[in-house]
């Protein structure tokens, strides 16, 4: 009965999360349907996270959830941060895959399979790509307050490049290609590079 007991549990945290989840679909719907966020808004936002840690802290909630622990770190919202607010919003709104599985990621990228676990004190990160977790320099921050470092171009010392999950299907095209190319030559040379996905960087964040 134990294995049988353990399962239904789990089953019944999944569904707990999956109805957290949805209900932050139509909470977010709701904020963009007018295409401004308020400083209400935003405030319902982050207090509906802090009510719902277990689905707040999925993929791709968790970066809804510390994009607002950021904006509301200095107790208010300014006109930056609420354009940033409400692009993200406005991503989460429209992702045609459903909030729970995440952003559309170019299928044919040279991820890294399987993909493998993110340490941060002492390695070397390079971010590529439009990001949904925000601007390069917050995941760069969140990464150096780790104990990580990072670059903006990759090298030897990389150890992860991290893809952003908005990551367009014409990805080979422009710096970004570029870009991943030079990792692929670097792995052709034994240079040991992870390319992961966002969401594989994000879930390491403690």
């Amino acid at each position: 009965m134990k294995p049988t007991s353990n399962r239904v549990r789990t089953l019944q945290a999944q569904r707990r999360i999956e109805q957290g989840l949805a209900e932050m679909v139509g909470l977010v719907r709701g904020v963009v349907a007018d295409g401004v966020v308020s400083s209400g808004e935003a405030t319902n936002l982050s207090e509906w996270t802090k009510a719902n840690p277990e689905p707040a802290a999925r993929w791709p909630a968790n970066i809804l959830t510390r994009s607002l622990g950021r904006i509301f770190a200095d107790g208010r919202l300014d006109r930056r941060e609420r354009d940033r607010l409400g692009a993200l919003l406005a991503q989460l709104a429209q992702n045609p895959q459903g909030i729970g599985r995440g952003f559309p990621l170019a299928t044919d990228l040279p991820i890294t399979r399987p993909e493998p676990d993110v340490v941060f004190e002492g390695q070397t990160f390079v971010f590529a790509g439009e990001l949904a977790y925000g601007p390069t320099r917050a995941c760069e921050r969140e990464a150096l307050e780790l104990g990580g470092t990072c670059e903006r171009s990759v090298n030897r010392r990389t150890d992860y490049v991290v893809i952003g999950s908005l990551a367009a299907s014409d990805w080979a095209q422009g710096a970004f290609g570029t870009l991943v190319d030079e990792v692929v030559q670097y792995r052709s040379r034994g240079v040991p590079i992870a390319i992961i996905t966002e969401e594989h960087w994000a879930s390491a964040l403690p």
